[in-house]
């Protein structure tokens, strides 16, 4: 009897982990912030993600963004479901982040993806953080977009993991390099 209600403890602790830690990546995914460069502004970019459960994606927008700052960009980091996200007017760059789960973007990146309609003009990149070498929901997320006759320039995964952003800014800032070029 003792060993059922540690099980039926330690589930319950389990559960209300999962739940803290979805409610943590739906709210999160409402916010949105500015981030300019200290002198001259050269262009603009909008970074749209879905921090899902761990936050990783909103840390590699956030990567992105400074290195963006430091060249001169004015970057609005937006979660997916924040107005923000909606508006992509005036926009030179449009960078899109998801994590993988099952092999494909949240289902939130994957409606903002159908649903966008880009000015002619605008760079777009797609990045995602993966849980194995296989899953690349970065491609699935070009793909989305390909089909909808718009031209993605850079598409990349980071990582195999779903917890959570490298440390190594390097590869964000090979990204951002990648997509000014």
């Amino acid at each position: 009897m003792n060993i059922l209600i540690i099980v039926g403890i330690i589930l319950a602790i389990i559960v209300l982990v999962a739940v803290v830690a979805y409610l943590i990546g739906f709210y999160g995914s409402y916010g949105s912030e500015t981030i300019k460069p200290d002198g001259k502004i050269t262009g603009k970019a909008l970074i749209v993600y879905d921090p899902g459960l761990t936050g990783g994606t909103k840390t590699a927008a956030l990567y992105m963004a400074e290195d963006l700052k430091s060249k001169d960009y004015e970057v609005k980091v937006a979660g997916v479901r924040s107005s923000d996200a909606a508006n992509v007017s005036g926009y030179d760059i449009l960078i899109v982040g998801s994590p993988t789960y099952g092999a494909n973007p949240t289902g939130p990146i994957k409606s903002y993806l159908n649903g966008l309609k880009l000015p002619e003009d605008i760079t777009i990149g797609v990045y995602s953080l993966a849980g194995s070498n296989t899953q690349d929901s970065n491609l699935v997320m070009a793909q989305i977009l390909k089909d909808k006759s718009i031209q993605v320039k850079i598409s990349m995964k980071f990582g195999n993991s779903a917890f959570g952003a490298s440390g190594d800014k390097n590869q964000y800032s090979n990204f951002v390099s990648q997509i000014l070029a």
